[in-house]
């Protein structure tokens, strides 16, 4: 009967390792794919971060050169006749 008891136990222990061990690999590829995707998030700011920048640089680019129309004095372009 203690024998039972024991193996019993035994087993209930190989158990509760055997799952911790699954634990700890599930948790450590958890832990490599939140790094991937950290990486990744890192890299798609940036690109974002860029991209913000060379838009607002071409819109400042173009602000001054529509500015630059409106110094122009262009008024009515007078249209060339077509006689016949």
């Amino acid at each position: 009967m203690a024998t039972d008891v024991l193996q019993e136990l035994d087993t209930r222990i190989q158990a509760s390792v055997n799952r911790i061990q699954q634990l700890q690999r599930e948790n450590e590829q958890l832990a490599k794919r939140l790094a991937e995707s950290e990486l990744r998030f890192n890299e798609i700011t940036a690109q974002l971060r860029a991209q913000e920048s060379e838009r607002n640089e071409i819109k400042m680019r173009i602000e001054q050169i529509l500015t630059r129309f409106d110094g122009l004095d262009l008024g009515e372009c007078p249209r060339a006749s077509t006689s016949r």
